[in-house]
C-alpha cells in the first residue's frame, strides 16, 4: 500500500525527491534541521561548469516546495527515533521552537533590527555576525526568523528583554512557543542529509590569508560578508593567490575537488585579474577521463600549475601564508597573500547521526553503505530507506538530482508492485 514518505534534509536532493513524490500524489514530510530550505547550494554564488546563478537555479524549487500542498516542511526539526519495518515505519520527530508565528510574520526585519544581541553567523562560516533573532541569510525561504534561545537575553537570564516583540507591529513574536514532538507513520524514508567539508578553524590556523573552501565561497558571494569583494580576512587586497586543490593529503582526491577549485580559479580571474594564481596539484593523482573530465581544463586556465609530491604544508601569519611542498626540483616554499584550501566532502553530522540512530551500515568513509550497487544506486542496508545526494557519498549537484530521481523511482515502483 502506498503510504506517506519521510524525506530527511531539504537541500537540492531532498527538495527534488519531495517534489517528484508529491507530483505522484504522495504525502511528504520534509524535515530540515535549519530554519530554511535549500541546503549548501544557496551558499554559492555560481554553479560550475556553466557558472549559472545558484539562487536563480534553486529559488524556484524552494518556492514550489513551500506552496505544494502535499509537502509538509518541518523546519528546525530532526528525527528522534524510527521503529518498524518498511511500509510501516513509526517516526518520532522533534521540532525546535522558533518563537515566531510563521502565519503572522511578513519577514520585514524590524525584529532583528531591534535586537541588541550578536552571535557568530554559522551560515557565513562565522565570518560575520547575526542577531539573536534572525534569518540565516538575505533571501532565506521561508523568510521567517527564529529566536536562538542559546544567546537571547530572555533565555540566558540576563534580562527580560522584549525589544523584538515591541518592534513587531504584526504581533508575530511568541515567547510562549515551545518545542514539540511529532509522531508520523511513513512507508519509506529518503536520506538526503548532505555533506560536510574538511574545513575547520584548525586548518586555516586563524590566519587572515588562509581560507577554507566554504569561507572563500561566501567571500565571493554578492550577499556574503564583503558583498562579493575578494579581500583577505583583515580587509587587505591580496597581491598573490594560491589554490591547494587537495588540502586533505594524498589519497582521497575526487572530481568534486577539481570542479570546486576550477570554479575558484574563475572567481580569482574575475575579481583579481591582475593576479596569476598558483595551483598546487598532487602529482600522484591519475584522473579518470570519464569521471573527472574537468581535470584536464587546468592546463588552459592561465594559472601557474605546479605538481607536488607528498602533502603540502603551510604556516599562517598575519601578513601572509607560507607554503611548503616538494617536487622534482626538491623542497620548495613560497609566501602567498591568499591561500584557498580545496577540502574533501565528508559525511555530514546528519548522515552520521541517522546511521547511528537507524543502525545502518556505513562505508569506510562514513557515508551510508550501499550493499548492492548493481541492484540499486540508492539502496542502504535497511529495506525501505534510500539515499539521495551526498548521504551516499560525494557527488555533484547534477548527480544529486539524478540520485533523488532514482530514490523516488525505487519507492514508486515498489508500491506499484514492479520492483522490490
Amino acid at each position: 500500500m502506498a503510504g506517506d514518505i519521510l524525506v530527511i534534509g531539504a537541500g537540492v536532493a531532498g527538495m527534488k525527491a519531495s517534489l517528484m513524490l508529491a507530483s505522484a500524489g504522495r504525502k511528504v514530510f520534509l524535515v530540515e534541521k535549519s530554519s530554511m530550505i535549500g541546503g549548501r547550494v544557496i551558499r554559492c554564488e555560481d554553479i560550475f561548469p556553466a557558472m549559472e546563478c545558484a539562487t536563480c537555479m534553486v529559488s524556484p524549487m524552494q518556492q514550489e516546495v513551500l506552496r505544494t500542498g502535499l509537502i509538509q516542511v518541518i523546519a528546525n526539526g530532526h528525527v528522534v527515533s524510527v521503529d518498524g519495518p518498511r511500509g510501516d515505519f513509526s517516526v518520532r520527530l522533534a521540532q525546535r521552537a522558533s518563537s515566531v508565528d510563521p502565519q503572522a510574520c511578513i519577514g520585514c526585519a524590524e525584529c532583528w533590527g531591534a535586537c541588541p544581541v550578536e552571535a557568530d553567523n554559522e551560515f557565513e562560516e562565522g565570518l560575520s555576525r547575526r542577531k539573536a533573532i534572525s534569518v540565516p541569510c538575505a533571501g532565506a525561504l521561508p523568510n521567517v526568523p527564529w529566536i536562538d534561545r542559546g544567546v537571547c537575553l530572555r533565555w540566558t537570564g540576563e534580562r527580560d528583554c522584549s525589544l523584538c516583540s515591541e518592534a513587531c507591529v504584526f504581533a508575530a513574536i511568541d515567547y510562549g512557543d515551545s518545542d514539540r514532538e511529532i509522531l508520523i507513520k511513513v512507508s519509506e524514508i529518503v536520506l538526503a542529509t548532505g555533506y560536510d567539508t574538511g574545513s575547520s578553524a584548525l586548518e586555516t590556523g586563524g590566519s587572515a590569508a588562509v581560507f577554507s573552501a566554504p569561507e572563500f565561497e561566501r567571500y565571493y558571494a554578492s550577499n556574503g560578508p564583503t558583498s562579493g569583494e575578494l579581500v583577505r580576512k583583515d580587509g587587505a587586497r591580496p597581491g598573490s593567490a594560491a589554490i591547494l586543490v587537495h588540502a586533505g593529503g594524498i589519497g582521497s582526491h575526487s572530481p568534486i575537488n577539481t570542479m570546486y577549485c576550477l570554479k575558484f580559479l574563475h572567481y580569482l580571474h574575475e575579481k583579481l585579474p591582475e593576479i596569476r594564481p598558483l595551483v598546487l596539484l598532487d602529482d600522484s593523482y591519475c584522473p579518470d577521463i570519464v569521471s573527472d573530465v574537468h581535470h584536464f581544463l587546468w592546463e588552459g586556465t592561465g594559472a601557474e600549475i605546479i605538481l607536488h609530491s607528498g602533502p603540502v604544508r603551510w604556516e599562517g601569519s598575519e601578513g601572509c601564508a607560507r607554503l611548503f611542498w616538494k617536487n622534482a626540483e626538491g623542497d620548495r616554499e613560497r609566501d602567498i597573500d591568499l591561500l584557498i584550501l580545496g577540502t574533501p566532502m565528508l559525511p555530514s553530522e546528519g548522515t552520521r547521526e541517522m546511521i547511528r540512530l537507524l543502525g545502518m551500515e556505513s562505508d569506510v568513509k562514513g557515508f551510508a553503505l550501499n550493499p548492492d550497487p548493481l541492484l540499486s544506486s540508492v539502496g542502504t542496508s535497511i529495506s525501505g530507506i534510500f539515499t539521495a545526494g551526498c548521504a551516499g557519498g560525494p557527488m555533484s549537484i547534477a548527480a544529486s538530482v539524478t540520485s533523488a530521481s532514482a530514490a523516488v523511482g525505487r519507492i514508486l515502483s515498489y508500491n506499484t508492485g514492479t520492483a522490490g
